[in-house]
């Protein structure tokens, strides 16, 4: 069920009108824009030494020495970059504001000329209609079976003789 929140917009001679939007669970095309999102932020924290130690202080210090450590670091900067949007909010006001846009669905435009309190009204919204660390989870779970799927064939495709080498045993057994 959606969160309804109440946007003013205004038009070009002034008027206000209030609209209601509903803040839905984002779906693929949200999650991807999430994805190239956090990407840009990524860079900007590897441009500056002080967005390092921050962003250093949201993964709680993991380190990343292999791809698992990479992925969770990956997931756990995703959950903890929406949880701290304050931070963001002052070390990165752009990204903040886009990653609130794409997780509600609010364009940008319409964002920036909402009340504060309005644009905090929305956060809430995303984070009640949201469970990040559920669907966090839900991906560790689906890429975890699909690694067991693909380790299963690949024992099984080494398990098989290769057609070659079945047809030479076959004529070996027949002389």
């Amino acid at each position: 069920m959606a969160t309804v929140i109440t946007l003013k917009i205004k038009d070009k001679e002034g008027n206000v009108q209030k609209q209601n939007h509903e803040v839905e669970e984002i779906d693929v095309l949200q999650f991807k824009q999430l994805m190239k999102t956090v990407k840009e932020i990524m860079a900007k924290v590897n441009e500056n030494d002080d967005l390092k130690v921050l962003f250093g202080s949201l993964t709680n210090g993991q380190g990343l020495d292999d791809e698992e450590a990479d992925a969770a670091a990956d997931q756990d900067v995703i959950t903890k970059a929406i949880a701290s949007f304050d931070m963001l909010a002052v070390e990165l006001p752009d990204q903040a504001f886009k990653l609130l846009s794409i997780l509600s669905g609010v364009t940008p435009d319409v964002m920036e000329k909402q009340k504060l309190k309005d644009v905090m009204d929305i956060y809430d919204a995303v984070l009640e209609e949201n469970d990040m660390d559920d669907l966090v989870k839900r991906a560790k779970k689906s890429l975890a079976l699909t690694q067991t799927k693909f380790k299963f064939k690949n024992f099984m495709d080494k398990m098989k003789p290769a057609p070659e080498k079945a047809e030479a045993e076959v004529k070996t057994k027949s002389k």
